[in-house]
C-alpha cells in the first residue's frame, strides 16, 4: 500500500513531506497529474485523452468521448503505461476508470505514482528536450500540405514536447508528410492507429512551453 510517511530536507532548509511504499493498510495515494494518452471504448472507437487523477485503483480521464458507466476501456498513457478497466462514474469533462490490475502491475503503478508525487517536491531535473506537456485546450486543426486534396481535419493534441507532438486525428497520413498543426508547420515522423507523431520545423520557444500553449 501507499502511505504519506517520509520527510526530507529541501535545498532551502524546509521540511518536505514525501511519499513512500508501506505495508500499512491505508487509503491509496491519489496523485494529480497531466499525462496524455489514447484509449479505446467497447465499440472499438479510439480517442485521445488526458489522465488527470490516478491511484492504484482508479484513473480519472479528461476527454470528450461519450463513455458509459460499466463500459470497458483499454488505453495507454505515458509514464503509467497500459491501462484496462471499466467506467466507474462519469464527470463533467470525462470519466473515472476502475482499474483491473494484477498484483505485479499494481506494484509497478504504485512505484510510478510515488515518483510522480515526489517529483515536484524533490525538484528532480528533467531533460526539456523530452519533457512533454498536455495543453489545456487540446483542440487543433490539421492540414496535410503534402496532399492538396486532403481537407483540414479537427484533431486532438495528446501531448507536446519542445520538438514535436502527438496528435489524435483521422485521415490518411504517411511518414514524411508535411502538416500544418494550427499555425505550426511540422513533419510526420510516425503514423500510429488513430493519429500521428510529428516533428516541428522549428523548436517551440521555451517561454511558450506551458499547458497554455497554442500551436
Amino acid at each position: 500500500m501507499l502511505s504519506n510517511a517520509l520527510s526530507a530536507n529541501s535545498p532551502h532548509g524546509s521540511r518536505l513531506q514525501l511519499f513512500r511504499l508501506s505495508n500499512e493498510r491505508r487509503e491509496p495515494l491519489r496523485v494529480k497529474i497531466e499525462i496524455g494518452g489514447r484509449f479505446m471504448l467497447e465499440d472499438r472507437s479510439e480517442h485521445g485523452g488526458t489522465a488527470i487523477d490516478a491511484s492504484i485503483k482508479a484513473l480519472g480521464i479528461r476527454s470528450d468521448a461519450n463513455a458509459r458507466i460499466g463500459e470497458r476501456v483499454v488505453g495507454y498513457f505515458d509514464t503509467i503505461g497500459r491501462i484496462e478497466g471499466t467506467v466507474e462514474r462519469l464527470a463533467q469533462d470525462g470519466f473515472v476508470v476502475e482499474l483491473a490490475t494484477t498484483l505485479r502491475k499494481r506494484d509497478k503503478l504504485a512505484a510510478q505514482l510515488i515518483w510522480l508525487a515526489n517529483r515536484d517536491q524533490l525538484g528532480l531535473p528533467e531533460d526539456r528536450r523530452h519533457d512533454r506537456i498536455v495543453p489545456r485546450d487540446p483542440r487543433i486543426m490539421v492540414r496535410n500540405l503534402s496532399n492538396g486534396l486532403a481537407p483540414t481535419i479537427a484533431g486532438h493534441v495528446i501531448d507536446v514536447s519542445l520538438s514535436g507532438a502527438r496528435v489524435s486525428v483521422s485521415g490518411e497520413f504517411l511518414k514524411g508528410d508535411d502538416l500544418m498543426l494550427g499555425t505550426t508547420p511540422a513533419r510526420v515522423v510516425r503514423v500510429f492507429d488513430g493519429g500521428v507523431a510529428v516533428e516541428f520545423r522549428a523548436p517551440v520557444p521555451e517561454k511558450m512551453f506551458s499547458p497554455a500553449i497554442r500551436l
